[in-house]
């Protein structure tokens, strides 16, 4: 079967106040990077690597966020004053920036205890997933689905 090797660059920053955010980049189930992210968005955080694909298969890149307590997000006043945000710069693949194709990316939440369990007692219905999802509050999953080759998968979803 044929294959592909294409090289990732992804850019990450944080927003916090106390303890920097824990981030685990992978494919599939494939360990990238795994570390703290620190940086701010004018210096984001580099994460560099390559991943040989198989042609023809579905793929995923997914941004693990986690580490979060419920102590990080400080609200007085009912709004937040301090919290810990994971945000994504952009996204290479191959040399391409994928632009507004982050967008097609989803992030799947982790709600916190006792706090989702509140904001469904108010009626508050809290979205199993987001689309057009670049910053990260909770800790959960932001993954993106592409196929390989990459070019054609690129050209069938520009438009």
């Amino acid at each position: 079967m044929a294959t592909e090797k294409l090289k990732f660059k992804l850019e990450l920053f944080a927003e916090y106040w106390d303890k920097a955010p824990d981030v685990e980049v992978l494919i599939d189930d494939s360990s990238k990077y795994s570390g703290k992210i620190s940086s701010t968005q004018d210096k984001p955080t580099l994460i560099e690597f390559e991943h040989e694909m198989q042609n023809d298969l579905q793929y995923q890149l997914h941004i693990k966020r986690t580490g979060k307590t419920k102590d990080q997000t400080v609200v007085e006043n009912g709004q937040i004053v301090k919290d810990q945000i994971v945000g994504i710069k952009s996204i290479e693949i191959d040399e391409i920036d994928l632009g507004t194709m982050l967008f097609e990316g989803y992030y799947k939440p982790e709600y916190p205890e006792p706090w989702a369990t509140q904001q469904k007692q108010k009626g508050v219905d809290l979205p199993l997933k987001f689309k057009n999802a670049t910053k990260l509050g909770h800790n959960g999953l932001w993954t993106l689905q592409f196929k390989s080759p990459f070019y054609m998968w690129l050209l069938e979803n520009l438009y």
